[in-house]
């Protein structure tokens, strides 16, 4: 299988650093101290914290895991003014960063490797994810809450450049080969499409509620609906298999796949895992609480998982182990949600 593979960097120098363990904030998120110390390529995770809706104050944090140091506010850092109002989902590709901002109707186009500003392509109603779906010229589809289409971005140029039909709310979008996935949660349906003719090839769909979906790397899409986890073989796409039925329906959040061991972790409330036919609870947020987003680290299969506290302040990036035995908790700013790893 041919996919276009984006490689996580965070590579970020000359941002100043706060200890984990050391909170300073504002009104509008964990501030900076004045010293100075580098982000190692290494090990470094990117986490967008979306803010409070309508207050502007989305920001990123960078955390450094071979200094166990965190980098709060990058982009207003680097760039000296405000990213905007609900960072929503990050993708980098080559040397550039692509933040979509959902409440501001943007996409912030950075230098990966220090975050400072390149472009920024507007004209989005509510834009909630992209991903590329030609490299020459290379372009992107970008998901969107209200404008009952998926744009269609040339990112050499910085503009929009057509649209998709498809109505309702566009969430996620995954590309293998020449066919884009696309999560509709107002209907609850993943729709297939064919890139090159921008038409809809096939639609999976779910009345109990499908909430997240992702693809692995053996030709399987999986999907977490309100009534349990399912699985669609690509080699041979037809009708979704029932891969655990819950007792019975669930309100789940998200979903994300842990490749290095075949586990599918989901939000409940509590972080789940389902592994060899169990569902097992594994973690439970404190109270006053709550879990938010969610991540697994390929190369280590250690667990993450963000914690919005009340939604008010600032909340925190935990990391678990693979045997969940041993916690590592970084401070965020307001609202942390999407998370990636180098």
């Amino acid at each position: 299988m041919k996919k276009f593979r984006v490689e996580i960097i965070a590579v970020v120098l000359g941002i100043s650093l706060v200890s984990s363990c050391t909170k300073d904030y504002d009104d509008f998120g964990p501030q900076t101290p004045g010293f100075v110390s580098p982000i190692t390529s290494e090990k470094s995770v990117i986490v967008l914290n979306e803010g409070n809706f309508m207050f502007g104050n989305g920001s990123i944090s960078l955390v450094d895991e071979t200094l166990d140091d965190v980098a709060q506010e990058v982009f207003k850092q680097a760039n000296q003014y405000p990213l905007g109002d609900v960072p929503q989902s990050m993708l980098l590709y080559d040397s550039l960063g692509y933040i979509v901002v959902n409440n501001s109707g943007k996409i912030e186009v950075v230098d990966r490797s220090n975050f400072s500003s390149v472009s920024t392509i507007t004209g989005f109603n509510s834009p909630r994810q992209m991903a590329i779906v030609n490299t020459q010229p290379l372009t992107a589809w970008v998901t969107d809450l209200y404008a009952n289409k998926i744009y269609e971005v040339n990112l050499e140029a910085g503009i929009i450049t057509g649209s998709i039909a498809s109505i309702g709310w566009n969430e996620n979008i995954m590309v293998d080969n020449s066919s884009a996935y696309v999560l509709n949660k107002k209907d609850s349906v993943i729709h297939v499409f064919d890139i090159n003719s921008k038409s809809v090839t096939y639609t999976y769909s779910d009345g109990g509620g499908i909430v997240d979906f992702i693809l692995t790397d053996d030709n399987t899409v999986l999907y977490l609906a309100n009534e349990g986890i399912y699985m669609v073989d690509l080699t041979n796409p037809g009708s979704a298999i029932s891969v655990y039925t819950f007792d019975q329906p669930r309100s789940p959040l998200k979903m994300t796949y842990d490749i290095k061991n075949n586990y599918i972790y989901f939000l409940e409330t509590d972080l789940y895992k389902y592994a060899n036919g169990i569902v097992e609870k594994m973690a439970s947020p404190k109270s006053g609480s709550n879990f938010y987003g969610l991540a697994v680290k390929p190369s280590s299969g250690e667990v993450y998982v963000t914690d919005t506290k009340d939604y008010v302040q600032p909340g925190d990036l935990i990391r678990y182990d693979q045997s969940f035995s041993d916690t590592t908790i970084y401070a965020m700013g307001i609202n942390p949600q999407f998370i990636l790893f180098q």
